[in-house]
């Protein structure tokens, strides 16, 4: 017998890697020419990771591999030494955990980026010649700070269910959560935790939908380095809690179109990047003067600098969302006033699908020192 398929033989309990190290074939020559030539059985041993039993794939082992490595599914059976049958049903559980995985062609490999979702929501209201409608938002609630203003944020759906409200849009960073320079500014530790502590604490009101973008900083510190759709995993966890208001809308910006019986209009809903300008109105302009002709939205709903302002740049109106979380030590080593509040858009739209009229309520609020006082 050839030397070399002795030393198969007498070595099976190896994975194939090991045994193309010993004898110079490929892994995947020995995995489908070899064995069943020399009547060996499959293998079914995978590394032993974190008290997980041989004959399994940790999830661990698994995101490693594919971290930094595009690979097929035979490749990864070959370097664990399982069927790929058992790789199917490991990749299958990464993504029953809304691990991100890039699939090119045959090869897998672990995301570091979510699509921003390229169809709108359609929202149809062909059956009116014209109506009047209004729309609560909130953006920068940063639930899981020691600074969140969760009193802001109930007495903001208190004004919406008056109202009338049925529709609320969130404008990203409900969370706070994980960095180096946040640690001591939060008392919800691992994603668990904070999504948790979001279900259990945003305000639920009979009637009323939160529809929610997620933003690329605070909570999407998880998506960058955990690889996680942290706004699904919420939209999810909090379905199986028993919540069903809480709809997870995209990654970063959102188009919702607005539909009557003879044209539409649009209202997007955007987590802003970069920092706070001179000028509190400066970026939300630049951001519409950026925007190609024929692409712009109606209404733009911003969040992320924590600021309450209106402006009408290039014929649009642009509502930045204000917040609900007290200014932190990091935003006053920036120099970042915190603007703490939300409001209602109260928005009327004719049989052409044109926004007639927009009226932007804003219900200010004050830090928490202010309400100490005896009036």
């Amino acid at each position: 017998m050839n030397p070399k398929y002795q030393t198969i033989i007498d070595n099976w309990d190896k994975t194939y890697q090991e045994l193309s190290d010993m004898t110079g074939y490929s892994p995947e020559y020995i995995r489908k020419g070899l064995r069943p030539k020399l009547g060996l059985p499959h293998k079914v041993q995978s590394l032993q990771c974190k008290g997980q039993e041989v004959g399994s794939i940790s999830e661990e082992s698994l995101k490693k591999i594919l971290r930094n490595k595009k690979m097929t599914v035979e490749e990864i059976a070959d370097h664990f030494g399982v069927p790929p049958k058992e790789v199917r049903e490991a990749i299958t559980q990464l993504d029953s955990h809304h691990v991100l995985l890039e699939r090119q062609g045959d090869k897998i490999t672990i995301g570091k980026d979510l699509i921003t979702p390229q169809e709108a929501k359609v929202i149809d209201f062909r059956k009116h010649k014209e109506v009047v409608y209004p729309i609560g938002f909130t953006a920068d609630n940063h639930l899981g700070s020691k600074y969140e203003r969760n009193d802001v944020l109930n007495y903001l759906f208190d004004r919406f269910e008056e109202a009338g409200v049925d529709t609320v849009y969130q404008g990203g960073n409900m969370i706070d959560g994980e960095a180096r320079f946040n640690k001591f500014d939060i008392y919800a530790y691992g994603v668990e935790a904070q999504v948790k502590n979001f279900i259990e604490k945003w305000p639920q009101r009979k009637g009323i939908k939160t529809h929610f973008i997620t933003g690329d900083d605070h909570e999407g510190w998880y998506v960058q380095r955990e690889h996680i759709n942290i706004g699904q995993k919420i939209e999810d966890e909090a379905r199986r809690m028993g919540r069903d208001d809480l709809i997870h809308l995209g990654y970063m910006e959102k188009d919702i179109v607005y539909e009557q019986a003879k044209g539409q209009s649009t209202i997007r809903v955007i987590h802003a990047g970069g920092g706070s300008s001179y000028a509190h109105s400066y970026t939300s302009q630049k951001y519409v003067e950026s925007l190609q002709g024929g692409e712009k939205p109606q209404i733009v709903l911003v969040g992320h600098f924590h600021k309450i302002n209106y402006g009408f740049p290039r014929e649009v109106h642009v509502i930045q969302m204000g917040c609900t979380e007290d200014q932190t030590p990091f935003m006053r080593k920036k120099r970042i006033e915190a603007h703490v509040g939300g409001g209602i858009l109260w928005v009327r739209q004719n049989e052409l699908g044109i926004f007639t009229s927009v009226k932007v309520e804003y219900f200010t609020c004050y830090d928490k020192k202010f309400y100490e006082y005896k009036w």
